[in-house]
This record gives C-alpha cells, structure tokens and sequence, in this order.
C-alpha cells in the first residue's frame, strides 16, 4: 500500500477521536496493512491536516520508554477548541 492510501486510511480512523501512534499502528495491523511505528509517525508529522496534540504514557511500561505522541485531524481539533477566556470585569 502506498503512502498517500496509508495517510488516507489513517485520516479517516483519526476523524473519531484523537489516537497514539501505538493504537494507529495496531489498528493498521489488524486491517492487514502491517506498518511500523516510525513510518506512522513520518507519514503524519508530513500530513498537514494531521496535528499531534500532545504525548501520553503507556500504563504498565518500565524503563525510560519514550512517551507515544498523540494524533488528532484538524477539523476534530477546530471543532474541540476551548473558546478563549474573557476578562473579568471589576
């Protein structure tokens, strides 16, 4: 599978909810397009509709494990961004 199919079929399972790159890859993996984690991870730091909100730690894992980043479309993250805070009037 080619990397612009891959990026697509990633789009489309992060358009849900927000993933980490670990739960990416075993999705991938259990639909038969077996993928490592660092061909994930280019594929969507170079997919400018794909943004990484931030890092999670795996439960359970020992040793100094890099945390895994966490992924989101930009459509869920306009449609989930806090509005800004107004002032407060004395």
């Amino acid at each position: 599978m080619g990397r612009n199919e891959l990026r697509l079929i990633i789009r489309k399972y992060l358009a849900e909810k927000p993933r980490n790159t670990a739960e990416i890859s075993a999705w991938l993996n259990s639909q038969n397009n077996p993928s490592n984690s660092s061909e994930i991870a280019a594929i969507m730091e170079s997919d400018a509709t794909l943004v990484r909100i931030g890092t999670v730690h795996k439960s359970g894992m020992a040793g100094n494990s890099p945390p895994l980043s966490e992924w989101a479309t930009e459509e869920w993250v306009r449609h989930h961004e806090r509005d800004t805070p107004k002032e407060r009037r004395n």
